[in-house]
């Protein structure tokens, strides 16, 4: 074989067996590249299912806190505030007194002097008396004396048994006014405590919902804050192809 010819060959041999050596090179990079991703990937992959086994432990730790708050506002002070506030009634808590009412048909009875025909009877008396000893007699001067002293008497005796009229039924409706007063106190003081019971109920039922709120806020913060986490292992996946 011709020196030239066996250098060529020679050549030709070398080039391929370089070649074949730079093809399994690269195929062995890709293939080594390949592993790498696969073994990125799973890892990955584990890392987000350890994460999504975490935020369950949240989620699930902040329904217990919530769900076990003692004494706090529940349901049903939620419940018992909307039905105290629905049945309360401010005119239930008013005093709705009868009219008063003062019986004047006895007024002579009651307050004219029982001896009021004797006392008119004296003072005609009197004033005849008086009046024969002034030496008038029976006559008209004596009469017209008679009928005036009579006259003033009565009115005199009108006038007490007037005032005593008026005297008592102004003590009995003071006594009457001071029922009013002391039944519209008490209904106060009943409507005190049931608008201090209801604003406890109030307070608790306030707690509550601000508590559903505070509860929802926090879950779907964490169920946010998961998806954005399960997002970003995807686009770490993703991004190794």
């Amino acid at each position: 074989m011709a020196p030239v010819i066996a250098a060529a060959i020679i050549g030709a041999g070398a080039s391929l067996a370089k070649s074949g050596i730079s093809a399994y090179s690269d195929y062995k990079s890709q293939q080594d590249q390949m592993e790498a991703r696969e073994k990125a990937a799973k890892e990955i992959k584990a890392q987000g299912r350890l994460t999504d086994n975490e935020y369950r432990q949240i989620i699930n730790s902040i329904e217990n806190y919530y769900n076990n708050r003692g004494s706090l506002g529940t349901q049903a002070d939620a419940t018992a505030y909307k039905d105290a506030i629905g049945n309360y009634n401010p005119s239930d808590y008013a005093y709705k007194p009868g009219e008063f009412k003062w019986d004047q048909s006895h007024y002579k009875e009651d307050y004219l002097n029982p001896y009021y025909g004797r006392i008119i009877g004296d003072t005609a008396n009197q004033i005849q008396h008086t009046a024969a000893g002034a030496g008038l007699g029976r006559g008209t001067g004596a009469a017209l004396n008679i009928a005036k002293g009579v006259s003033e008497k009565s009115d005199e005796l009108y006038r007490t048994a007037l005032q005593d009229y008026n005297t008592d039924r102004n003590f009995e409706y003071q006594k009457y006014a001071d029922v009013i007063k002391n039944n519209q106190n008490y209904l106060n003081a009943l409507r005190q405590g049931d608008e201090y019971k209801i604003g406890l109920q109030g307070n608790l039922a306030q707690d509550y919902y601000n508590t559903q709120d505070s509860r929802m806020s926090d879950v779907l913060k964490a169920q946010q804050d998961k998806l954005n986490a399960q997002q970003t292992y995807a686009n770490a996946i993703s991004g190794l192809y």
